[in-house]
């Protein structure tokens, strides 16, 4: 209802209240005012909801647009068609969206946001980022459409939208487009500024008069006035706020140091009669703005290079694709047609468009934008191809098979953005200093212009001040460590070593322990036929049927088994063919029965085996192979072992580890037997520690008896069925594969194979060296250049030189990761 009352603003918005038609309502026992309908509904829900700490947390001057409101076409966004485009979908059920949200202001905006969403039971996951102004929402779509949390965030006074990363690069080139404009005015000023300087320095040794003083003077004046409300209004905007937070950064001392500056400089221009100083400094305040500006703008070039590196990986798609139809024509199509299940064409020096299977060709494909290898893959029919990677040889007929946000090059990098958004131990400690050291510099420099004033009177002490106030640099120490993270997640990527938590850069120095699951991990985690025997003579025939029925089997095994057998054709005289559940498999050909399967089951059916090949099997047992045994009702025809092999590379990985002085275990749910069959083949330079017959609820428990220990422990798993013990684990280590690169439980995802896992420990040991001698440069400088300041050594000209060089220095030591790591 409307009321008269004496509040002047808004409780929700803080807008001015109109003067006619204000609205009041009573929440909570309290009587409020708002300046719309649409601002009191959102304060009740936030009441009704529980969430009424927002208004702790948000600053008393808001200055709040009305509220936004959810879209209307919100409902559209259930539909499969339109998800495809934005939405993921899990194995374990669950949707993932990335979402805009319009009408974010500040921190209390994202936990209002945050809170509201956790308090629903579909809401899985719903974490904002509010430099990106993007809400990450994971939820269960059997519990929840997408619409309904578009429609709860739009009753909070916010309206989302489907995030486009074309939106965000459309605001980030406008607000680098704004700062170029920004610095170049600022370039301007300064150098008419210096010239008018050059005149009237020039006319002190010459000689000037008055009048002509005062012309060059009062131009100065104009000029850097104009320079400092354009170009350096950022700097008073950001102090203001920092000023009402009560939270000191870097442009609260530079705007006290411009103002003070310039107020002096145009109080000797306006009254040289009463100031006798006769000294003006607009030149030191235009140049002092416009390198700051400069250092600004190449700092952002320098983040936007780490934090885009990856992202160009998208950029390497092609724009459109050659669709096979039904009819076998081809036709071009855009990228963002193709669907899965379409079969689309390579041709040699093509960029393959989706991650796909190859039905039909044969052809070598440079992966090394994934996994960092530069020797190319040969690849053939059954095998997986990933897009972005380049075709090389032959043609190629592939079929989509993971789309949009499935496939690898958007999951890469959805995960090094992950890292490089993430913070680590050091920075946490980096961001309290900044504050502090701020508020003590204001103090350092309120006490130089004391002892100036004092000393030599009020220009010394006032340019003395400001040299304090400019020479200073906490933005080197905010930046030492953010930008090495950056560009060290940016450039795991590349290496094929993707960092999900920027924090596991930090726990890699300190592990002294690793575990290493077996298969998919040490092995390839394929198994392949290692040796076969046939007891009987001229054995064609029998492989033949074997073939047959592996053929019709859908066991894991059958596929080894077949791809070996494919040089004896199928026998077609398979008449019935039956699954034993634990056994192995039965089929009849006329008038004999054929049975593959388990040594258990040829004992049980009470069939004898001869010594000499009873003494084989129990050799192949020994070396960790698989057997399966081939009969029918009367003996034993023929054997066969399978093995999965080990990676080439796990011996040099492990001898690498060791003599870092790391501990080794081998983790397994095999026989103890196969597992130190395994271990036998590794050629270590210490014993690696089994431990076998592991199920897989049971690896965590093992992760933890060592950590108990007092070590801290690395677990390397396939990422699958190993999620509790990498998550348990100090560092959890995925293998990647080309359709599921990463389980959630990992913090680092290795590409192209182990060999990557010693590149990660390096580039663990450059990052974090990196960070600390960035923070050793940062505070270092400070140590020597603020005595100077404070005894009046250094001039404003060089100070404003200084500061934005040692944020370059620090920027400048983060991109030599790529040299330390790479050299």
């Amino acid at each position: 209802m409307e009321s008269s009352h004496t509040n002047t603003a808004c409780f929700h918005c803080g807008l001015d209240l109109p003067k006619h038609g204000t609205i009041s309502a009573t929440i909570q026992d309290n009587e409020h005012f708002f300046c719309c309908n649409g601002c009191a509904q959102v304060c009740a829900i936030i009441h009704e909801s529980g969430l009424d700490s927002f208004y702790n947390f948000a600053p008393s001057a808001r200055n709040w647009d009305t509220p936004e409101q959810a879209p209307e076409d919100a409902k559209l966004f259930d539909l499969p068609e339109i998800q495809a485009d934005f939405v993921r979908q899990y194995a374990d059920g669950t949707y993932q969206a990335d979402l805009l949200i319009e009408g974010i202001h500040c921190p209390a905006c994202i936990w209002l946001i945050e809170q509201a969403l956790r308090q629903i039971d579909a809401i899985e996951h719903a974490e904002v980022s509010l430099a990106r102004r993007r809400l990450r929402l994971r939820w269960n779509p059997n519990k929840m459409k997408l619409s309904e949390a578009i429609l709860a965030i739009g009753r909070l006074g916010y309206q989302a939208i489907p995030y486009e990363e074309d939106l965000e690069q459309k605001a980030n080139k406008s607000r680098r487009q704004d700062l170029l404009f920004r610095m170049a005015f600022a370039g301007f000023v300064f150098a008419n500024v210096m010239t008018a300087a050059v005149c009237l320095y020039g006319g002190e040794f010459f000689g000037i008069q008055p009048k002509w003083r005062a012309v060059f003077e009062w131009y100065s004046m104009v000029l850097t006035f104009a320079g400092i409300a354009y170009s350096g209004k950022s700097f008073f905007i950001s102090a203001w706020k920092a000023i009402k937070t009560l939270k000191p950064n870097m442009d609260l001392p530079i705007s006290i140091g411009i103002t003070t500056s310039f107020l002096w400089s145009s109080y000797v221009t306006i009254f040289p009669s009463v100031s006798n100083e006769g000294h003006v400094y607009f030149d030191s305040v235009s140049m002092f703005v416009f390198l700051i500006l400069v250092g600004r703008f190449l700092e952002s070039s320098a983040r936007e290079t780490a934090g885009s590196a990856t992202r160009h990986l998208l950029a390497l798609l092609p724009r459109s694709a050659r669709l096979i139809l039904d009819d076998g024509h081809e036709d071009l199509i855009p990228l963002r047609s193709v669907q899965k299940g379409n079969i689309l064409r390579i041709k040699p020096g093509d960029r393959i468009p989706v991650d796909g299977e190859i039905i039909e060709g044969h052809s070598e494909v440079d992966e090394s934008i994934i996994s960092g290898e530069s020797r190319p893959l040969t690849k053939q029919a059954g095998n997986q191809v990933i897009g972005g990677t380049l075709n090389l040889s032959g043609q190629l007929l592939v079929k989509a098979t993971h789309l949009g946000h499935e496939s690898v090059l958007s999951q890469i990098v959805e995960l090094v953005e992950q890292a490089q958004d993430s913070k680590v131990r050091i920075q946490g400690i980096a961001d309290r200093i900044v504050p502090w050291f701020v508020t003590i510099i204001l103090g350092l420099a309120a006490a130089t212009f004391v002892y100036w004033y004092i000393s030599a009177g009020f220009a010394a002490a006032i340019m003395t001040a400001v040299t304090v106030l400019i020479i200073t640099c906490p933005c080197a120490l905010g930046l030492a460590t953010p930008m090495a993270i950056s560009i060290g997640a940016g450039l795991g990527g590349k290496l094929g070593i993707l960092i999900k938590r920027g924090s596991a850069l930090e726990q890699m120095l300190k592990l002294d322990h690793i575990v290493f699951d077996k298969t998919g991990t040490l092995t390839r985690g394929q198994l392949n036929v290692q040796n076969q025997h046939a007891l009987i003579e001229n054995p064609a025939e029998l492989w033949g049927k074997v073939h047959a029925l592996e053929r019709a089997s859908e066991h894991p095994l059958a596929d080894a088994i077949t791809k070996t057998l494919k040089k004896y054709p199928a026998n077609p005289a398979l008449t019935q063919f039956e699954n034993i559940s634990g056994r192995g498999v039965k089929g009849y050909f006329n008038d004999s029965i054929l049975s593959v399967g388990s040594l258990g089951w040829l004992l049980s059916q009470g069939i004898s085996i001869p010594k000499d090949t009873e003494q084989q099997l129990a050799k192949e047992e020994q070396l960790g192979h698989t057997l399966v045994v081939i009969f029918d009702a009367h003996q034993l025809l023929a054997w066969i072992a399978l093995g999965d092999e080990l990676r080439p590379e796990a011996s040099n990985v492990i001898n690498a580890l060791q003599q870092q002085g790391i501990g080794i275990s081998l983790l397994t749910g095999d026989r103890e037997g196969s597992a130190k069959a395994i271990v036998s083949q590794l050629n270590t330079l210490k014993p690696i520690q089994v431990i076998a017959e592991v199920l897989p609820h049971e690896k965590a428990d093992k992760i933890k008896s060592l950590q108990a220990q007092g070590l801290a422990v690395g677990m390397i798993g396939d990422g699958v069925n190993d999620a509790p013990a990498l998550t348990q684990a100090n560092v959890g280590i995925a293998m990647g594969q080309a359709t599921d690169i990463s389980a959630h439980a990992a913090d680092i995802v290795l590409l192209g194979g182990l060999d990557k896992l010693p590149t990660a420990f390096t580039l663990s040991k450059q990052t974090i060296r990196t960070i600390k001698q960035n923070l050793a440069i940062s505070l270092g400088y400070n140590i020597l250049v603020i005595p100077l300041a404070m005894s009046g050594m250094i001039h404003p000209l060089f100070a404003a030189i200084a500061m934005p060089a040692s944020s370059l220095l620090v920027i400048g030591n983060a991109l030599l990761i790529h040299k330390r790591v790479k050299g």
